[in-house]
């Protein structure tokens, strides 16, 4: 795991510029307040690292190392990672972010953060800008590309395994080779169809 990567500078600045606007939200910090003395591991795993919240009456405490055992661990990849805030139950029991230990420290975190009136996109594009130099800040801003690319790779591949391996699905060679039986017969049918009808026509004219 790649914990050294998030540096003591960045993760510094992190905090300090959370904690600047958690400070313009009392009735958020009161509700962090009964949060204190939890720890809530996140791991990240694209790009690969680790943190820790832990949560307090002044705001967020953001480690890159603890010696304790966290109470609750969030599990998923960055992009999954940075909407919790917003997006809730959608991630937390979808297949974007994995809860291990106590969901329900889980779930009140991400409450908390969802209702208050922080606009979360925005706090992290600064954020992100203002560490730009930082590989870091570098990978976070490629993921939402990498994951796009994983996910087109994958598809790929997955039907592929359905054309070749499973044969759960016919491939496009089979179909097209299909298609041309199906329009030969459609064109045989209308021949046949269209030599009945003057059959027909010729027995009605030699009954006249």
């Amino acid at each position: 795991m790649v914990t050294g990567m998030i540096g003591a500078t960045l993760l510094t600045l992190a905090e300090e510029s959370l904690n600047r606007i958690l400070a313009q939200d009392p009735v958020t910090l009161q509700r962090l307040a009964t949060l204190s003395g939890r720890e809530i591991a996140v791991h990240c795993t694209a790009p690969e690292f680790q943190l820790y919240l832990l949560p307090h009456a002044q705001g967020i405490d953001l480690l890159g190392q603890s010696a304790t055992a966290a109470d609750v661990t969030l599990h998923g990849s960055a992009l999954n990672l940075m909407r919790l805030p917003s997006a809730g139950n959608a991630v937390l029991f979808g297949q974007g972010v994995r809860i291990e230990g106590d969901s329900g420290l889980a779930h009140t975190l991400q409450q908390i953060l969802a209702d208050s009136q922080i606009d979360w996109e925005a706090w992290l594009g600064n954020l992100i800008g203002d560490t730009a130099a930082h590989p870091l800040a570098q990978l976070m801003r490629n993921t939402g590309q990498q994951l796009q690319r994983t996910g087109s790779s994958f598809m790929h591949s997955l039907e592929e395994y359905l054309h070749e391996e499973a044969r759960l699905l016919p491939t496009r060679v089979e179909i097209e080779i299909a298609q041309d039986e199906i329009d030969a017969l459609r064109a045989a049918t209308d021949r046949l169809d269209a030599r009945i009808s003057r059959l027909e026509r010729l027995r009605a004219s030699a009954k006249d």
